[in-house]
């Protein structure tokens, strides 16, 4: 008599599902930051595996929400990018502000 798991564990259904996303869903996004952001979403979801596992979360609203998350994530991404260029182009401003105030003394 066979004694093994008869059901599959949280964590070898999360890996078939990401694996299963990676095969189709992956492919059909077509925005080059879409696919990134998933890539991100996936390395995110890989490191909170065991808080996933903990909670229960209807199927037909997933496929609707992920992706709202893959665009969110995507649009999140190019708001750090340009608050960093930003501050970025603030710090040279102020460097010379303060070099042209050193030059009026």
């Amino acid at each position: 008599m066979d004694m093994g798991r008869v059901t599959p564990s949280f964590r070898q259904l999360f890996m078939s599902e990401v694996e299963e996303l990676k095969r189709t869903f992956y492919k059909a996004i077509l925005d080059p930051g879409h696919r990134e952001a998933f890539n991100q979403l996936v390395r995110a979801w890989c490191s909170e595996d065991t808080a996933m596992s903990l909670a229960s979360i209807p199927c037909v609203l997933d496929n609707m929400n992920l992706m709202a998350n893959v665009h969110n994530k995507k649009c999140i991404e190019e708001l750090r990018k340009r608050i960093k260029d930003d501050d970025e182009k603030m710090l040279e401003l102020e460097r010379r502000m303060g070099e042209l105030a050193k030059l009026g003394d």
